[in-house]
């Protein structure tokens, strides 16, 4: 059976605890950023954006009314200045939590950038967790580390950083073990995470709101890979509309 517009606009738009605002580009390096409103307790993407700006954002917020915003009680996203202010404006019981994912890819390109004449190409060696290396793959990575101090304590401290996203504590310990972490960083001497510092100092608050309900991007980034391959599978879309209706079909109760 096909499904129009008319048919999506009955589905409406369900109140939803839990939001996820997520940027997707579907030309790699030709810019076209789309943001991805979707409800992961749900399983639903609610709609899709033809832009990410503050503006539409707002916009949006505004259509679904007062009501609907004041029943959204965590907006998890990256750390984008726009969708933090926009969930400020327009959410006022939301507890604003920066993606986990996003943090630690912050991370793993400071430490690239630092160490890119130690890798000299093998950078997915240092990002990749140390649970998830083969055995020669360990070796390899251990031979690096041996001969450069420096890339060693980089390495050693963004497996620590890792290691703190996953603990069980709440979120009161977590930011103890943050506060540690940062004296480590301290320690080190490394300028290489001087900027990151400033990031976690930035976003603080967002960051350590992730361990009061440990909201992420994981649903969210399942539904970029999907929304991609939807894009593939049409050969693109030239028509934004036409893309936006096929996305909303396949995340929607009228697919299941």
């Amino acid at each position: 059976m096909r499904v129009g517009p008319k048919k999506l606009t009955e589905r409406g738009y369900p109140r939803v605890k839990v939001l996820c605002l997520d940027e997707i580009t579907l030309h790699k390096g030709h810019g076209g950023y789309y943001l991805v409103i979707s409800a992961p307790e749900l399983g639903l993407v609610l709609d899709v954006l033809p832009d990410r700006r503050q503006e539409s954002l707002l916009a949006w917020l505004d259509e679904r009314g007062v009501a609907w915003c004041g029943q959204v009680e965590v907006c998890c996203s990256d750390m984008g200045d726009a969708y933090h202010e926009a969930a400020r404006a327009k959410l006022p019981n939301a507890r604003r939590v920066v993606d986990r994912f996003h943090v630690m890819k912050n991370l793993n390109d400071a430490l690239s950038q630092a160490t890119r004449a130690v890798l000299k190409g093998c950078r997915w060696l240092l990002v990749k967790g140390r649970e998830h290396l083969t055995d020669e793959e360990r070796q390899q990575l251990e031979g690096m580390l041996a001969a450069s101090p420096e890339l060693r304590w980089c390495y050693e401290l963004k497996e620590a950083f890792r290691d703190w996203f996953n603990q069980s504590g709440d979120r009161q310990v977590a930011e103890a073990g943050l506060v540690k972490w940062l004296g480590q960083v301290e320690a080190s001497g490394l300028k290489a995470l001087a900027a990151f510092t400033r990031t976690l100092a930035n976003w603080w608050q967002p960051i350590l709101n992730y361990f009061e309900g440990r909201q992420s991007h994981g649903c969210a980034e399942g539904v970029n890979l999907k929304l991609k391959l939807i894009h593939r599978r049409a050969f693109g879309y030239r028509n934004f509309v036409h893309f936006r209706l096929h996305a909303l079909v396949a995340f929607g109760p009228l697919s299941r």
